[in-house]
């Protein structure tokens, strides 16, 4: 039996299921990792929790596994002698670390951008950054940023170089028959069979004849907040099992001829042709601007927005405002054209190819001129694509902006060199007499949260790295209207200001599903066009943006939104919603209250106005709240009105 067992040691399956299991204990060291790294982010989970979180993720790590060594696999257990060679077994395990370390260096990384999505990285980054020309120096400043991530990976990838297994050390086959010679290619095939029949329960996570094959949203199995599912997941999964990402699933819960009459996203505000009021419209698009930094709605706590603030008190504002995505992706589909997250980005998706009805192609056809202004390289995140595609007519970039000497070296132009040439752009626009619709989308906010060298010593103040770029980008929207203010277009303006998503949150209180959604939507009208005040009854949403700006310009031909007209909240049909997305969960709020839809059931009742924080479900109470079937309605009307429209192209009023 000895001898048994010393020769099943240097058997080249044997080998493959030992490195095999060395690769999963580094993704479970990576998990923990993951997780200490980003504790703020999990505070509610607890030792225990992660036992059970470790346990549901080893499915997943050995999915992943599976896919990234498949073909070691058959190599190592087909049923022929060459496999005893020394050679071909240094082969393998040179193979074998290649393709290893490339995964554990995609799993630990994704510990850096967790901080900024909120989720695992899918398939979907590599369609974001195709072409992006400066990713590598990107990546590279990450490398000095988070030094602790790169060496734990590094050193990941060493332990697995130092302890793979491998005890042949010459070539010889004799002493290597633990089955009569006769007996050899049967039983050495019926091993490779099991071996492959284990690989593929591996790939799809089990046999069960009924069950689905391993999905993201399998995670949901293992933990008790979808925030979770991160830690559940690993990285080279997310990516390998959206590669050949499938349309939506029609939900179905309603026929087609009542869905219509329960959500329809066919807005029509001006049915009686009132003359349209020509304001020009300026959008302000902020970086990462979490309503947890704007000192307005924190009068408790320190704000990094001091000009935000002073002029949030002159402007229509909303103190429960939410973003309808978690990138920077999903916030144009949803202020320019109404489109929602829902699962991934529209841009990326499958029917990132229909047709849509933006508000810049709707304001161009009614005479604007419409421009789009992004101080980062023309390329960056399929941006110019989009902004052409739902009408803006100019695109001006980085390639367009001449003094590159204001870039910050990472990512983009610093913010107040470009909006300064925001202003003088928006002046000569300015001088061709006809309305115009601009819109600008700030970068200094974003990550590596770069300040120029003249104001390292001046912006000091903050937690967190990006509080003091926050701090420069309000001071450089301040410079821009310093410049603008007295100018002959500007009192016939509204300006619009929401941000792209949250930022990083270091407030407990925000540290939630709503909290990490929540961000500041206001308008500016300096003429006097709205009344200053924040509404804290309505709620809104980036979806709300088009439909409102539209309102107030008594807009007179029907569009496609998924949003609503806020300022219609005194008319009879008004539904004061919003509707969200964020990892496994789907949330609806209806005035007072919030609804989380998970695995199409409702998953939490919370009363959010009173509890904040989200700590107390009241799925319990459902009896207590007889709004309830109305908002379960609306939601699966809404989801079921987006999948099929998406799925049949019909995101438009023609």
């Amino acid at each position: 039996m000895k001898e048994f067992f010393k020769t099943i040691k240097k058997e080249p399956g044997f080998i493959m299921t030992v490195n095999m299991i060395l690769i999963l204990t580094v993704y479970m060291f990576s998990r923990w990792f993951f997780y200490l790294e980003n504790l703020s982010h999990f505070q509610q989970t607890g030792f225990f929790d992660m036992l059970g979180i470790s346990f549901g993720g080893l499915r997943f790590d050995f999915s992943a596994i599976c896919y990234l060594n498949i073909a070691l696999v058959v190599a190592q257990f087909l049923p022929f002698k060459f496999r005893y060679s020394v050679n071909y077994q240094k082969v393998i395990k040179i193979i074998f670390l290649v393709i290893n370390s490339i995964g554990i260096f995609v799993n630990v990384a994704d510990t850096v951008y967790y901080e900024f999505g909120g989720r695992r990285t899918t398939a979907v980054f590599f369609s974001e950054f195709a072409n992006e020309g400066n990713l590598l120096t990107i990546l590279g400043h990450s490398v000095f940023e988070y030094p602790l991530v790169w060496i734990f990976g590094v050193a990941m990838i060493f332990l697995s170089a130092k302890f793979y297994y491998n005890p042949l050390k010459k070539n010889s086959t004799s002493d290597l028959d633990y089955v009569p010679k006769k007996m050899y290619y049967p039983v050495h095939s019926l091993i490779f069979l099991i071996a492959v029949l284990i690989t593929f329960a591996g790939l799809r996570g089990g046999l069960a004849y009924k069950m689905h094959p391993l999905r993201q949203d399998s995670a949901d199995l293992y933990c008790k907040r979808p925030s979770e599912t991160a830690i559940v997941l690993n990285t080279p999964f997310t990516i390998l099992t959206t590669l050949h990402k499938k349309g939506y699933e029609d939900p179905k819960f309603y026929p087609e001829e009542k869905l219509d009459s329960l959500f329809y996203p066919i807005r029509n505000l001006n049915p009686d042709g009132k003359e349209m009021k020509k304001y020009n419209v300026v959008m302000f698009l902020m970086e990462g601007f979490s309503r947890e930094f704007v000192g307005f709605f924190n009068p408790d706590s320190t704000g990094y927005t001091p000009f935000l603030d002073s002029l949030l008190t002159q402007s229509y504002s909303f103190e429960y405002s939410f973003a309808n995505g978690l990138r920077s992706v999903d916030c144009m589909p949803a202020s320019l054209a109404g489109i929602p997250r829902y699962i991934d980005p529209y841009c990326y998706y499958v029917y990132s190819n229909n047709q849509l009805q933006g508000l810049p192609e709707m304001l161009k056809n009614e005479g604007y001129t419409t421009a789009f202004f992004h101080g980062a390289p023309n390329t960056t995140l399929g941006f110019k694509a989009f902004t052409n595609s739902i009408g803006f007519e100019t695109y001006y970039g980085m390639d367009e902006y001449e003094h590159k000497e204001f870039f910050d070296g990472t990512w983009a132009i610093f913010d107040e060199p470009y909006l300064q040439y925001f202003a003088d752009m928006t002046n000569e626009i300015a001088q061709k007499n006809k309305p115009f619709f601009v819109t600008v989308f700030t970068a200094s906010s974003h990550e590596p949260f770069a300040l120029p060298e003249e104001y390292k010593n001046v912006f000091t103040k903050g937690e967190i790295p990006m509080h003091k770029t926050v701090s420069y980008a309000d001071h450089s929207i301040r410079k821009f209207f310093e410049k603008v203010r007295d100018k002959d277009w500007f009192k016939n303006t509204l300006f619009v200001f929401t941000a792209d998503h949250t930022g990083p949150t270091f407030r407990e209180d925000y540290n939630n599903e709503m909290g990490r959604l929540l961000i500041p939507v206001f308008f500016y009208t300096p003429g006097g066009q709205l009344p200053s005040r924040c509404d804290s009854t309505r709620l809104m949403q980036q979806v709300d943006i088009t439909p409102s700006v539209l309102s107030l310009l008594n807009y007179q031909k029907p569009f496609f939104s998924f949003g609503k007209n806020i300022f219609q909240a005194d008319s009879l049909g008004y539904v004061n919603y919003v509707f969200n997305n964020k990892n496994v969960s789907t949330m609806y709020y209806l005035d007072t209250l919030m609804i989380e839809y998970r695995q199409k059931a409702l998953y939490g009742i919370f009363d959010y106005k009173k509890d904040f924080s989200l700590e107390h479900n009241l799925i319990d109470q459902k009896e207590n709240f007889p709004q309830l079937p109305f908002m379960e309605e609306q939601l699966k009307a809404m989801l079921q009105q987006y999948i099929s429209r998406m799925k049949s192209n019909n995101l438009t009023a023609k």
